[in-house]
């Protein structure tokens, strides 16, 4: 996924396209719409990963998060919620890397276009479900808008401006709870069934079997319109981006879901320290949000695995984390630099804090960690990195996302809310040492819009010596009456 956007969504209006960068920092004053943006992709997780009947799943009893119902979540007079995704196509045709595959002369029509748009918008269907009321997908210059009704069936359809629908069987969309965007039945087949009845309808004067035939053999794109029929280059060009729509959707469908799927998080809220901790034989792949199963993380490591940590963590942070099996319980331990082996309760509410992201990123960036989950996370966002932390260790906590954005960039992005200084200062200062590329770095600015109202979202970034650019004066010091 290439950027995301969003909105009406709690305070935000709309935050424009916001590009997916290797590092994105969220900055702000509070409520000003951080943390539903960010929230926004533990959302999308937790929507993917339970069937559920509406596309978007507000609350889950095991959810990430938690925004109530689609009312709850609607920005107040605002009568949909929308977002946005911008994804690039395959290259050469490989959609079957996505599980998509294409009737013969499918592709032809994408030749030459690499990025696809495609935004929904959510209405309320009662109380506490949503429902999707319309989708536009564009391509290029080419754009097609499906509208959909109650029972999720579509009322709509128009490409460039042209309506399709009447002319048309109706256009089923599968009833399913495994998809993210609505999908029509029996898509690969939507070429021949709706193509000569497009045809019919736009080019009555030509013989829709014989064009068809045309289009299907020259494997047509745009680039081959204007050979095909002298004054209808417009009519045609819409004709094969209309039977391309559900093989789009279908890609989609599938990119939107995968990502969303390996998103990773880190909540604000981690959990309170126990002096010991009741063992549970199940499996663990992963920490979860709020760190409650790190015990039992740290106790199904090997010990070649215990030792890389313990390496690990006290070369960037100066301690070292084990765990002690008593038997039938455990304890979380720790021992910082110059000090002895303490349970985890009797050290400083920081480290219980901060371990959860420790232990998060060192599986993230070793291999072994990275086998036992199964995939390489897309994005991992996290809330609040600095909490109770001391701004020396928030600077090491900012070279350790550098380091993991340098090496690992090709496979996953960092998203980071934060109102550490000490952390933004630090990654500018790696960007003024040539330690992390300041194109792979961007800042979130989301403040108050005083002349429209509402919450006015900017990018910004650093520049080669380290430095913000157009960085608000005063962003950090608080307004006080002299």
């Amino acid at each position: 996924m290439d950027s995301i956007r969003v909105k009406n969504l709690r305070c935000l209006v709309d935050t424009g396209d916001i590009p997916i960068k290797p590092l994105t920092i969220l900055v702000g004053a509070n409520s000003t719409g951080k943390s539903t943006f960010l929230r926004l992709f533990p959302l999308l997780r937790q929507s993917v990963e339970t069937p559920t009947n509406s596309l978007i799943l507000w609350y889950g009893r095991n959810g990430y998060v938690d925004f109530g119902t689609i009312k709850d979540a609607l920005r107040d007079s605002a009568q949909a919620i929308s977002f946005g995704f911008k994804l690039t196509l395959p290259k050469n045709g490989t959609y079957e890397d996505y599980g998509v595959f294409l009737p013969f002369g499918y592709d032809s029509v994408l030749v030459g276009h690499h990025q696809l748009n495609i935004e929904i918008e959510l209405t309320p269907r009662n109380q506490t479900q949503s429902q999707i009321s319309k989708l536009t997908l564009r391509l290029g210059a080419d754009q097609a808008i499906l509208r959909f009704d109650e029972l999720a069936q579509v009322i709509s359809f128009e490409v460039n401006t042209r309506s399709l629908l009447n002319k048309l069987k109706p256009l089923r969309i599968k009833k399913t709870t495994t998809h993210f965007l609505p999908i029509f039945e029996k898509y690969d087949d939507f070429f021949i069934e709706y193509g000569e009845k497009l045809l019919k309808y736009l080019a009555p004067d030509t013989p829709g079997q014989s064009l068809l035939e045309t289009m299907l053999k020259t494997g047509i794109g745009h680039h081959k319109i204007s050979k095909l029929k002298e004054g209808n280059e417009q009519l045609i060009r819409d004709i094969s981006f209309a039977c391309h729509v559900p093989l789009l959707l279908s890609f989609a469908d599938k990119k939107i879901y995968q990502f969303a799927s390996q998103v990773q998080y880190i909540g604000p809220f981690r959990a309170v320290v126990d002096r010991y901790y009741r063992i549970q034989d199940i499996s663990v792949e992963e920490i979860d949000f709020r760190g409650e199963n790190l015990p039992m993380y740290l106790d199904s490591l090997s010990p070649e695995q215990q030792q890389e940590l313990d390496e690990w963590s006290k070369n960037y942070f100066g301690i070292q984390i084990s765990i002690k099996n008593q038997g039938t319980h455990l304890a979380v331990m720790v021992k910082p630099d110059n000090a002895s082996l303490k349970n985890l309760a009797d050290v400083g509410f920081g480290y219980s804090q901060v371990l959860p992201i420790i232990i998060k990123l060192w599986s993230l960036q070793n291999q072994n960690g990275l086998q036992r989950l199964g995939y390489h996370p897309s994005l991992i966002a996290i809330e609040q990195p600095e909490l109770h932390l001391h701004p020396k260790f928030q600077a090491q906590l900012a070279e350790v996302f550098a380091n993991l954005v340098k090496t690992k960039q090709a496979q996953f992005r960092l998203l980071v809310e934060t109102h550490g200084e000490a952390f933004i200062t630090r990654i500018g200062q790696l960007i003024g040492l040539g330690k992390l590329p300041p194109e792979d770095v961007q800042v979130i600015l989301f403040d108050q819009d005083k002349e429209n109202g509402g919450i006015k979202v900017s990018t910004t970034a650093f520049d080669e010596e380290g430095c913000l650019i157009n960085w608000p004066y005063g962003f950090f010091i608080p307004d006080l009456p002299f």
